[in-house]
């Protein structure tokens, strides 16, 4: 080994001009492999080749071994000076292959194991330096190379002491940005992207970490197997976060943030009930769809990237606009776009080697499995994490396309419900013995004029929240006349006494027991219903009956008929006509029509209301033209 190493740096410091690299570079794995190096687990590896038959020579005696292991520090610290030496003419000798022989020899731990710290630290700064000062700017270490080698083989002892070594943090970036499978870039705006996401982004960029381990695998594998670069998981980490219910300005939802268009385009489904975007694997299977057809048309991954946070269609207009397909040259990108590149590689890098970047706290989140369990009624959420053994918020976070927090009617079929891995017989078994009182029962109201989601809430028992959750209403100002919403009733299982219910009703000031009926409550039953077959209101019900929150089948409820409106009295000349109403505070045409049997249509034509709001307190309604008769 010694006479191997001496012949190497003679040959170094004798060769006045560059070496062939590929002549000189075999020469030196030849010599290496000739000489039976021992290279430890951090070591490159190098192929077989059988070596050539050599001479043979007398054994060694005891007393040579002894003498070679006597003398070998001495020959150690020669080599080393006469590695130093060669790395300090690099610079006058313009050789590359001086460089990447150094490295090679300090990737041998026969070499590096008695070096002391300190001449080693030397060696490996003076290395790295030459090295990179022979790199093109945005050239990056290709995985296989001899300075890769030689950075994974630097002793966990000395890297603390290049920390700070500027050299040895750019050649490592680029080392993380050449072992990627799809193109990474390293320019200035990379760089600066790096250091956003270390300060500025720290805190979202450690949640994204975080989240990784949820559903990076499962990314990975079906990225896998459609062919394509497992690193592309990194683009739903800049989309979304890795969070199935993020929700973008531009209405993108999911972890891979597909508008509405086109996630109908992929076959993924969006109503009141479910929104298949936030499903992760089956949002997954749709990106990867887009991004094979995105691929088709650029054939550039920077391209694709683009295309898929700008579109497909205005992308094409900026490459002819501009006259290249080099993203970094295209010309009127979107701003957004414009980083969103970059963000992609730089989350790239530090999802290679987080730690060294500095992110020393992530919390990964634990990966759970989960069992599909068919439901074919509407269950909250609540009730089936019951079931399952779980809470409601694990169920929420293992059903995120679930809108709303229950489980939809199918017409074509069951729902597969996720629960958590293994409680797939309990869940049956429980869910079996749950009343259909406990079961969600959904109404249907539209809305009409001057209702408030509130208002509609407090008419059907339930909260305002639970109507804008049901029917996806961000905006409350935005309810507009006419719309269908799904009113969720959610039974809260309790038995009522009907006898007390009579009893309160009876006994309650101003009661009058000539105009009132009972009612039991039939399945499907609603307040609003009841409240209109009998012409009261929902919220008379309630106070009747002592209702606070939802009535269930089988239920009795008192109703009392209401008296019939004064109506004012008309003028003789006017009782050819028939019957008027004068308008009473808060009053309006549906309560005034309701009274009297009547239709709203009618009662606006007959006095040729064109807009109900203009109605006014004290206003003369005619509400029975003469020889009219209400349905009763």
């Amino acid at each position: 080994m010694a006479a191997l190493l001496d012949r190497l740096f003679q040959n170094v410091q004798m060769n006045d001009r560059p070496l062939n690299p590929g002549v000189a570079y075999c020469s030196l794995l030849l010599m290496l492999l000739l000489s039976g190096c021992s290279t430890t687990k951090q070591v490159a590896t190098f192929p077989d080749v059988e070596a050539p038959a050599q001479a043979t020579r007398p054994p060694a005696t005891a007393a040579d071994t002894s003498a070679a292991e006597t003398d070998r520090p001495r020959q150690d610290n020669e080599r080393l000076r006469r590695a130093l030496k060669t790395l300090n003419e690099v610079r006058r000798n313009h050789s590359a292959m001086s460089v990447e022989r150094i490295g090679i020899l300090l990737t041998d731990s026969a070499v590096t194991r008695s070096l002391p710290p300190a001449r080693h630290l030397e060696l490996l700064s003076l290395t790295l330096k030459r090295y990179r000062e022979m790199l093109p700017p945005s050239a990056l270490v290709p995985p296989n190379s001899v300075m890769a080698r030689l950075l994974d083989a630097i002793p966990d002892s000395l890297v603390p002491h290049l920390r700070d070594d500027v050299n040895y943090k750019d050649l490592y970036v680029r080392k993380l940005a050449g072992s990627a499978d799809l193109p990474v870039d390293y320019n200035a705006e990379v760089v600066k992207t790096i250091r956003y996401f270390q300060t500025t982004a720290r805190k979202a960029f450690k949640a994204w970490l975080s989240r990784s381990t949820l559903y990076a695998p499962m990314i990975r594998s079906a990225l896998r197997e459609a062919g394509l670069p497992e690193d592309l998981v990194y683009k739903a980490m800049i989309e979304s976060g890795f969070n199935p219910r993020a929700y973008s300005r531009a209405r993108a939802a999911g972890i891979w943030q597909f508008v509405s268009g086109t996630a109908r385009l992929y076959g993924l489904k969006s109503n009141t009930f479910i929104d298949e975007r936030r499903d992760p694997e089956k949002s997954t299977r749709a990106a990867i769809r887009h991004i094979q057809h995105l691929y088709g048309l650029f054939g550039d991954w920077r391209l694709v990237i683009a295309a898929y946070n700008c579109g497909q269609g205005r992308l094409e207009r900026i490459i002819r606009r501009s006259g290249t397909n080099d993203f970094w040259k295209l010309k009127g990108l979107p701003r957004e776009t414009r980083r969103h590149v970059p963000r992609f590689m730089a989350a790239l890098i530090i999802s290679r080697d987080p730690e060294w970047f500095g992110f020393y706290d992530v919390v990964y989140q634990v990966p759970t499995g989960f069992d599909l369990v068919p439901v074919s009624e509407c269950v909250h959420l609540r009730v089936a994490a019951e079931c399952a053994g779980t809470t409601y918020e694990r169920m929420r976070s293992l059903n995120p396309e679930l809108r709303s927090g229950y489980t939809p009617h199918s017409s074509r079929g069951p729902y597969s419900l996720k629960i958590p891995a293994g409680t797939a017989d309990r869940f049956k078994a429980r869910f079996a013995r749950i009343p259909a009182s406990r079961k969600v029962q959904l109404a249907e109201h539209r809305v009409r004029r001057g209702e408030t989601p509130g208002g509609i809430a407090r008419d059907w028992g339930v909260s305002t929240r639970t109507v804008l959750e049901a029917n996806n209403i961000s905006n409350p100002r935005r309810l507009r006349v006419g719309t269908l919403l799904k009113i969720p009733i959610f039974p809260n299982g309790e038995s009522r006494r009907v006898a007390g219910n009579l009893a309160r009703a009876a006994t309650a000031p101003g009661a009058d027991t000539r105009g009132k009926v009972t009612h039991r409550v039939r399945r499907g039953d609603t307040l609003w219903e009841i409240g209109r077959r009998y012409g009261v209101t929902p919220g008379q019900i309630r106070s009747w009956n002592n209702v606070r929150k939802h009535i269930t089948p089988g239920d009795l409820l008192v109703i009392r008929r209401p008296e019939a409106p004064r109506v004012a009295a008309a003028n003789p000349s006017d009782a050819r006509r028939g019957d008027f109403y004068i308008v009473r505070q808060g009053d309006t045409l549906w309560d005034i029509a309701r009274s009297f049997r009547i239709r709203v249509n009618d009662l606006k034509k007959w006095n040729r209301i064109r807009k109900p709001a203009s109605l006014r307190v004290g206003a003369r309604l005619l509400i029975r033209p003469a020889g009219f008769r209400s349905a009763e």
